[in-house]
């Protein structure tokens, strides 16, 4: 019974991996008019990283709990207004890994991911008035890939392609979408 458990036990510990995870973002806006323009702003994230695989055949998934700084600036009538807003990020992607090397892999990842504003309405308020209808929750879908170096380093990029509005402007029946690319470094245990 002990040797089953012990065997059981570090299969379990190959098959999942903890991990810690940061990176840059890199944002825009994109709007359903002219009227308004978006430039791309930096920003951060971190947090905590699970990663499970299957490990013969390459397939896995990730899924992170990320506190991000979004960046964000918007242009409209010459006027360049600027603002940090902080989000709760969980994105949940499936991965294919295939290696290159003994010590080095590639991957592919894709999945959706839920976004949190958690920003102050005062805040929100500061950059997007009062009274547009800014919204708290958004979805996207992630798409990416990078490198994973003796199986505790993980380098990538991910693109977040927008599903669901981040808000719109009420007056002018104008929404909008936010895209973030991300540039990731990860540390697995």
């Amino acid at each position: 019974i002990a040797i089953a458990v012990y065997a059981m036990s570090s299969s379990a510990q190959k098959m999942f991996t903890w991990g810690l995870e940061g990176g840059m973002n890199f944002n825009s806006l994109s709007f359903s008019s002219e009227m308004f323009k978006s430039t791309n702003r930096a920003g951060f994230f971190v947090g905590p990283k699970l990663k499970a695989r299957i490990p013969i055949v390459g397939l896995g998934a990730d899924a992170s709990l990320l506190y991000s700084m979004n960046s964000v600036a918007v242009v409209t009538s010459g006027v360049d207004k600027t603002k940090s807003l902080s989000y709760l990020e969980i994105p949940m992607n499936v991965r294919y890994s295939f290696g290159l090397f003994k010590v080095l892999s590639m991957y592919l990842a894709t999945g959706p991911q839920f976004n949190y504003c958690m920003s102050s309405d005062k805040t929100i308020a500061e950059f997007y008035g009062s009274a547009n209808y800014i919204s708290r929750s958004t979805w996207g879908w992630n798409v990416g890939g990078g490198f994973e170096i003796a199986s505790h380093f993980q380098v990538g990029v991910t693109y977040t392609i927008p599903i669901s509005n981040t808000g719109e402007f009420t007056a002018k029946d104008i929404d909008f979408k936010q895209k973030t690319v991300k540039v990731r470094l990860a540390y697995f245990f």
